[in-house]
């Protein structure tokens, strides 16, 4: 009876070793998650940008987010269109840092950068245009952005 005792015992014991491991894998994982960069793009397409004085501007605004706590670089901005391809480094509507910061650039954790592309070369029939982002990392992101 003893014998029986003990060896559900070690049994329960084993059961609480296997549970608080995979616990611990779990946390880790989620903590690996938390601590590397997190980015989000978010871009608009307009004809109706109001620039300088008073002037409208044909632009790309484009946001990164890094949620995470690791910064990266952001290498590159692309916009493409049908017929046309932007290089977002040459094309910021203006030369300040008001039109975003010269590429490439590094993006902190917990912060957000902002571009305004000069999106003139498009044609104007052009309804839509694909923003390609590529970062240091080894991350590439991408969205289709409409016309507003």
């Amino acid at each position: 009876m003893t014998s029986l005792i003990l060896s559900i015992a070690s049994l329960l014991v084993a059961v609480v070793a296997v549970v608080i491991s995979l616990s611990q894998a779990r946390l880790t994982k989620r903590e690996f998650q938390r601590a590397r960069p997190n980015i989000a793009l978010s871009a608009i397409f307009t004809d109706n940008l109001a620039h300088g004085s008073g002037a409208r501007a044909r632009a790309v605004c484009a946001t990164l987010s890094n949620t995470g706590r690791e910064d990266t670089e952001v290498a590159s901005i692309w916009v493409y269109s049908e017929r046309t391809m932007l290089n977002g480094t040459h094309n910021r509507l203006g030369t300040d840092d008001s039109a975003g910061p010269a590429l490439p650039c590094r993006i902190g954790g917990h912060s957000q950068l902002f571009w305004m592309i000069d999106a003139a070369a498009i044609e104007a029939e052009a309804s839509e245009v694909t923003v390609v982002i590529k970062l240091g990392h080894g991350e590439t992101l991408s969205q289709q952005v409409q016309k507003r």
